[in-house]
């Protein structure tokens, strides 16, 4: 039987039950004319809950946190031209995450380039930094062999983001007019949908396993710590190293951004405070390193990272793509699966850590940890801003921590918490750009309650964000913590720089984030006191929409608090 059809939505039809039967759920896409057969297939889909999105950096930002929550590819679609530049900065952060998210750009013929015509620029693997695949695929053409060559290519896309290569793919479709379904540009047999169908069907049956590294060899090796960097770790992999840690009596010290510090279960090797223990000279000569094994991404503090490099200890970097997390290129990479490699482990005659060692370590844990409570908690600071939040959110809650001074005061000052917590954060790239997006993203797909951390220079650079909080009802919670712009600076030598300091690096904004939030129909409250501060994050726990509570800080005070605590447990290590 003959059919009428637009060539354009036929395509995009077909890709769309594609990602169906691939278990895709979600997509978020841009307004535009070019990418109309994009929007129109996907937004038709029942299966696919789609989320329009204005501003195409947004878009792909709160994409990124839907990924981020669900563990599972999310559709980005924009129009061409800028609009697809617009992507970067979140398939930049994508990249370095491994969060899979599916980029549909639409473009015009590629004998338009360099032609001058409107709307124009060269799309073709234009994230080719940044990308795990790239197609370029061909205008559309309804006949079996370009319907082979297409399928192929959306398979391949998604065989590399969901397993084989984990993170952003690009297809960059081109379109010619007409573009809308009831404008019919071929009369085809029906049959070629079917031959569409199962080629697709034979597509799917077929899966690679990834390769997987050898095991390493630790045979009587001395193995003295375990690093855990951020990341999303089950409790598997969780129960696994707690075992291992036990059994050869290894001290763990996991970034708070790991998750490691907030869970249900008790972690008796977990040590929290070793920012402060590896400040101490006497420390680092006592706590020599022979061999450290490294889970997760890369570590927020620096000065681990500097003690293992200085330590000359034999690092090893356990993930599943066997990505080099090692800034010297001097680490044994292991490609494996985290729990493979914990598995095989366990099985293996180890030379056990010292127990004494272990002992003594978290001796000066709990003193430290008296000694944190007894100097930031009296008062409403930017490190108590995070201590206090910890300590009031909910069991089963989500904490999405901004970048800059943020997400080093959760790591450096953060302690155990027998509640359930998920952290997240934005560390592929560490930008400050599309914080609020991410954590919208994340807010609206876990249904958990879910709390965002943010400076004030964040939070202006994603504030058109909010737009998403009004538009979906998104019920997240944003502590923003405003101490006039960039304070991080304050803790580099540049701050001695009096003349170019306040105008080019803290930059102070002086925004009226009140007005900001009026204007989105957004709750706002301004917090001036700690009780207060208390008061309203308990209230929040009840709220169902969105709202902002600003706490305004003095960062030179805060610095003041952070140089009397490191000063301080210098003498509680002595």
């Amino acid at each position: 039987m003959k059919i009428k059809v637009n060539r354009n939505i036929l395509w995009t039809s077909l890709f769309t039950d594609f990602l169906v039967q691939c278990g895709i759920r979600y997509a978020c896409i841009s307004p535009g004319s070019r990418s109309t057969p994009l929007t129109f297939a996907i937004a038709s889909e029942k299966k696919i809950k789609s989320f329009p999105v204005v501003d195409e950096r947004s878009s792909g930002f709160f994409a990124l946190g839907i990924a981020k929550a669900t563990n599972s590819p999310v559709v980005v679609v924009t129009t061409s031209g800028t609009a697809a530049a617009e992507l970067y900065p979140a398939i930049i952060e994508a990249y370095q995450s491994r969060v899979p998210l599916i980029i549909c750009t639409a473009d015009r013929p590629a004998y338009l380039r360099n032609t001058g015509a409107n709307q124009t620029i060269n799309q073709k693997n234009i994230y080719r930094n940044h990308i795990r695949f790239f197609d370029e695929l061909p205008l559309p053409f309804p006949d079996k062999k370009n319907l082979k060559k297409f399928l192929t290519s959306v398979n391949e896309a998604m065989k590399t983001t969901t397993y084989l290569d984990k993170g952003p793919v690009h297809l960059n479709f081109q379109f010619e007019k007409p573009f809308e379904p009831d404008s019919i540009t071929d009369v085809i047999d029906d049959s070629l949908v079917s031959f569409a169908n199962n080629f697709s069907e034979s597509l799917l049956t077929t899966k690679n396993t990834p390769i997987v590294d050898e095991i390493l060899n630790l045979d009587k090796k001395s193995l003295d710590l375990i690093t855990v960097g951020s990341g999303m770790f089950d409790k598997n992999f969780i129960q696994l190293l707690n075992r291992f840690s036990i059994k050869n009596h290894i001290p763990i010290f996991a970034d708070a951004n790991s998750g490691f510090r907030f869970s249900n279960k008790e972690i008796p090797n977990l040590i929290t405070n070793y920012e402060a223990l590896i400040r101490n000279s006497d420390i680092r000569k006592f706590f020599s390193l022979d061999t450290v094994i490294h889970f997760g991404r890369n570590l927020t503090s620096q000065n681990l990272e500097e003690f293992i490099v200085r330590s000359k200890a034999q690092r090893i970097i356990v993930n599943e793509y066997g990505d080099r997390f090692d800034s010297t290129k001097r680490a044994k990479i292991i490609k494996c699966k985290p729990e493979f490699f914990l598995q095989d482990l366990l099985n293996k005659k180890i030379e056990k850590a010292s127990p004494h060692k272990l002992s003594y370590l978290k001796k000066l844990d709990e003193k430290i940890e008296k000694l944190k409570s007894k100097i930031f908690t009296k008062s409403l600071n930017e490190v108590n801003v995070i201590l206090e939040l910890l300590e009031l959110i909910p069991e089963n809650s989500d904490l999405f921590i901004g970048n800059s001074l943020p997400v080093r005061d959760l790591d450096f000052f953060s302690s155990v918490k027998n509640k359930s917590i998920r952290v997240f954060q934005n560390r592929g790239a560490s930008g400050i750009d599309g914080i609020i997006s991410t954590a919208l993203g994340i807010a609206h797909s876990s249904k958990r309650p879910t709390y965002l951390v943010i400076g004030d220079l964040s939070f202006y650079y994603d504030l058109n964000s909010l737009l998403i909080a009004k538009q979906f009802n998104i019920p997240l919670k944003i502590i923003l913590i405003n101490n006039n712009g960039g304070r991080i600076f304050e803790y580099l030598p540049v701050s001695k720089q009096k003349e170019i300091f306040n105008k080019y690096f803290t930059t102070p904004i002086n925004v009226n984030f009140r007005k900001a939030a009026e204007s989105f129909g957004i709750y706002y409250k301004l917090i001036k006191s700690l009780s207060s501060y208390k008061k309203e994050i308990h209230n929040s726990n009840k709220s169902k929409s969105c709202l902002i509570l600003e706490v305004r800080t003095d960062s030179l005070f805060t610095k003041s608090l952070k140089e009397k605590f490191w000063s301080e447990t210098k003498n509680i290590l002595m």
